[in-house]
This record gives C-alpha cells, sequence and structure tokens, in this order.
C-alpha cells in the first residue's frame, strides 16, 4: 500500500522475487485478478488516475514457481516397453507442449531432445518449465519404421512409456499441474514396426488355394484394425500384381478387414498351408481375419484373401473343437445358408494324410440370413494324439466346400501352476504343455492395468517350463496372472506380500 499519494496519474511495477514468474493477467474480476500487463514496460500496470480523497486497493500481482516438466525419449532394445539403463535416448525429435489455455488448445512450447546436462552422455532428453494450468505432451516421430512402445506398463512411472495416442498419434494423456510440483515423469519408448501383407487374388475354383495360374485382383482396401477398441490404425490398396503392405503397426492384437469390388465375395479360408491359402474366415464380421498379435520388427508376409464372384452358399461365422468328457465336440456357425443340403465333418488324426468322415449328417435348416449353429460330436476318440477337424458343406447340387481347419490334443492335458502364492520377492509360473504352443504371461493389477510380462508372446515347445518372476518392483495387494496358450486364456490370483 502507498499512502498520502498526490492526485494525478500513476502506475506500478513490480520487481520479481527470485525463481518467481508473473501469472497472467486480467483474467477475473478486478478485486482479484493480477493486473501486471506490461502498459508501461517490463512488470508494470496500466495507468490510473488517482482523484482527490479516491482509494483504490484493486492493484495486484500474481506469481507461480514454473513447473518442469520432461523426461526422456528412448529406443526400446529389447522390446518390453520399459527403460532400461542400458538403452539410448532419441535425439533431434521435437516435442511440443500443448496446454489448454483458458479454454483453447495450443502448442505452448517446444523443444527437442538431446543430450542431458550435467552427465556425460545420457541423450533423449526434454524439458519445460511451464505455468500450472491443464497439459499434454506431442513428440514427432519422423518415418523412422518405429513404433511406440506400449504406454503404462509396469507400476514405476518413472521408467515407463507414457504414449497413449489419447490426443493424437504419439501423445500423452492430459495432465494438469500445480505451482510447486514436478512432472518429470514422461517417458517416450520407440522400437520397429511390425508389417503385414501379402496377396489378394482371384480363387477361380474356389478352393482356397492360391495356384500360379489364378489371377491376382488390384484396388482391395485392405485396413488393420485394433481389436481392444476397433479401431482402424492403417490402410493400404493392393497394387496390380494383388500385393499390399501394412506399415506402422505397434505391439498390439489386430485383425485384418478388407473391402474387395462389388461382386466379389470372400473364398474358403485356411483350406491349406498359411503361404497359399486365404486368410479372411469373417472372425470379425464380414471379409475380416482371426487375431494377430504383432511383435515389433516382424513381418507378417501371409496374411491372403482368395476372392470369387458367385458368393459362398454358406457364410462362416466360426468353427470349433473341443474335448468334452472324452469326446470331442465339434461346433459352427454360417451368417447365410442359400441353397444347402447338409454338413458332414471329416477328421485327420495324427501323421494321417487323408481326411475321413466321422459319422453323422447334420441337414440345413433352410435358406434364411439370420445366425444358425450346428454340432456334432465325434466318438471315437480314445486314442491320444492331434485330431484336426473340417466341416464339409453340401449343395443341393452335390456341389461343396469346407470351413477352416480346428484341432483337438490330448497327448496329456495341459496344466498350469503358479508358486509361491502368497510370495514376496519372487514367484513361479510353471506351464507344461502337451505340444508346441504360443504361450504369454501377463501380471494385471485390480483395475486390470498391465504392471508386468513375465513372458512376452513366443512359442514354448511342448514339456515343462518354468518362469521366474521378480515382484520386489511391484507394491503388495491382489493381482491377476493371466496365461495364454494359443489364444486361450487361463487366470489365476497372485497375492503379493511384503
Amino acid at each position: 500500500m502507498f499512502d498520502f499519494l498526490y492526485p494525478g496519474d500513476y502506475y506500478l511495477e513490480f520487481i520479481d522475487p527470485t525463481g518467481y514468474d508473473l501469472t497472467f493477467f486480467n483474467r477475473g474480476s478486478d478485486v482479484t485478478d493480477s493486473d501486471v500487463d506490461k502498459s508501461n514496460g517490463p512488470r508494470t500496470t496500466a495507468t490510473t488516475y488517482l482523484a482527490p480523497g479516491e482509494r483504490d486497493m484493486t492493484w495486484d500481482a500474481g506469481y507461480y514457481k514454473c513447473i518442469p516438466i520432461g523426461d526422456l525419449v528412448w529406443y526400446d532394445i529389447n522390446k518390453n516397453d520399459i527403460w532400461n539403463t542400458n538403452e539410448n535416448g532419441i535425439n533431434g525429435l521435437r516435442v511440443n507442449l500443448w496446454r489448454n489455455h483458458f479454454g483453447t488448445w495450443l502448442i505452448w512450447d517446444h523443444t527437442f531432445t538431446g543430450h542431458k546436462p550435467g552427465t556425460p552422455s545420457d541423450d533423449g532428453y526434454w524439458n519445460f518449465c511451464a505455468a500450472p494450468g491443464e497439459y499434454y505432451v506431442e513428440v514427432i516421430m519422423p518415418p523412422l519404421g518405429l513404433v511406440r512402445a506400449r504406454a503404462n506398463v509396469g507400476s514405476v512411472e518413472e521408467i515407463d512409456s507414457d504414449i497413449t495416442n489419447a490426443n493424437g498419434p504419439t501423445t500423452t494423456d492430459k495432465f494438469t499441474v500445480l505451482s510447486g510440483q514436478e512432472k518429470n515423469d514422461l517417458g517416450a519408448g520407440f522400437y520397429p514396426q511390425a508389417t503385414a501383407g501379402n496377396l489378394v487374388w482371384m480363387d477361380a475354383n474356389s478352393n482356397g488355394v492360391q495356384e500360379a495360374q489364378e489371377a491376382r485382383i488390384a484396388g482391395v482396401m485392405v485396413e488393420a484394425v485394433l481389436v481392444s477398441n476397433g479401431q482402424v490404425t492403417g490402410s493400404a490398396v493392393t497394387d496390380m500384381d494383388g500385393v499390399y503392405k501394412l506399415e506402422g503397426l505397434e505391439k498390439q492384437a489386430y485383425y485384418l478387414k478388407f473391402t474387395p469390388p462389388a461382386g466379389y465375395h470372400a473364398t474358403v479360408s485356411r483350406a491349406t498351408t498359411d503361404d497359399v491359402d486365404s486368410d479372411v474366415d469373417h472372425s470379425f464380421g464380414l471379409n475380416t481375419t482371426r487375431v494377430f498379435d504383432m511383435q515389433p520388427a516382424t513381418a507378417y508376409e501371409n496374411i491372403d484373401m482368395g476372392v470369387s464372384f458367385a458368393p459362398l452358399p454358406v457364410e462362416w461365422l466360426d468353427v470349433t473343437a473341443t474335448r468334452v468328457n472324452n469326446t470331442h465336440l465339434i461346433e459352427w456357425r454360417v451368417a447365410r445358408e442359400s441353397n444347402v443340403s447338409h454338413y458332414e465333418v471329416e477328421r485327420r488324426y495324427g501323421n494321417e494324410k487323408e481326411f475321413y468322415t466321422i459319422p453323422g449328417k447334420v441337414l440345413a435348416k433352410g435358406n434364411a440370413s439370420e445366425v444358425k449353429s450346428y454340432d456334432l460330436t465325434d466318438m471315437d476318440v480314445a486314442k491320444s494324439g492331434i485330431y484336426v477337424y473340417r466341416v464339409k458343406q453340401y449343395d443341393f447340387d452335390g456341389k461343396f466346400n469346407y470351413s477352416k481347419l480346428v484341432k483337438v490334443s490330448h497327448n496329456g492335458e495341459n496344466s498350469i501352476d503358479l508358486y509361491p502364492n502368497p510370495a514376496r520377492n519372487e514367484t513361479n509360473v510353471q506351464i507344461v504343455l502337451s505340444q508346441e504352443s504360443v504361450v504369454s504371461v501377463e501380471v494385471f493389477d485390480a483395475a486390470s492395468k498391465l504392471v508386468k510380462v513375465i513372458k512376452v508372446s513366443d512359442v514354448q515347445k511342448a514339456g515343462d517350463m518354468i518362469y521366474n518372476a521378480n515382484l520386489q518392483d511391484i507394491p503388495a495387494g491382489v493381482y491377476n496372472v493371466v496365461i495364454t496358450i494359443d489364444g486361450v486364456q487361463t487366470q489365476k490370483k497372485l497375492i503379493r506380500i511384503e
């Protein structure tokens, strides 16, 4: 307060205290806002006239401590979605700091990743010092063939990746910071992309097999769709040779969706080996494939589609085979039937070269477009081994086509054991397989957040394998261990104690 002033024109100048910055001016009522608008130079207010006897107590200055916001952009060498001390930062990338500035999102500041001051060789460093408010961060990644690591893996915020794409490609979630806080735990991990592709061809004889004399189809749109949320993350169009390639695929589960030209229909799927078959089995709707768990730096080169002019009399939705009470139950669903007489089920056992028809004929339920379900039980399954099945559909005119192949194995049952449980510092997951399978083991917390990957998705040979899990980096509590074997999940509770 200044007292005993002569009437006249005045303005104020505030000398900033060390470590503080002036806040935004004229944002509220004149009684409560900050008035330092630089009208008369740095740190000054506008000019005001004081009349004789006037008392004006509305001239204020607000200050804040800027909030450090930053962390690291790194190359995830081992592709585990967590920064390890031997992994290098990536320099030269632009990082944008987006701010919600009184209702309008704008780039508030930007910087480039580089050497961290005060360290011998730490790279990939970036940092801002910003006013209190709501922000998100965007990392600009040039076309280097890299994709983001999975976000929020593990329980240690300082070493995970925070790129969630919540506000556009390669962005973080929004966050709010207050004066005096720090937000130096925003990481961005990257590793090589996965790719997918190959061929769309005209299956002239509708046998589901690519043959040299059959034509290739150009102009077919192929989309990569995330299983988790149905989002299309990439697309490609087949060229004159019927070939396409999808790039920029992340470490996620995808299915592919094909859009053939009008008048073309998918042929029978998975009728032979993967290099010359069709993969469109309508698992996620018309003209879609099964799930592919994409892994970094991996090319999935045999995801193909065979098409024909005439629609198949049956639109297969799914076919399954399961062991039930010492029998094998084969079940299938179709979305459409036209001119269908009946179904039979064929079986191939062990090393047999040919398929044989099991007893039983299943009559079709009639021409209609709604989903229909069928099943047939194979009783002759006493021998241990691998049984492969396919459903054969017959038209009234004697023509036929096949479903995809499914299999049942009972060379001894798979077993899973988790010990010790409850556990303090470590536990073991013991998996016994009757046959070679693709296995992954992941740990989720009570909020279904992934906190640890014990085993990345990979092939485990038949037999016994023990996977050790260090639990020292996760807090005490109850967790869900998800073991996935050839796409089938088994869940076990794990109790972590101090």
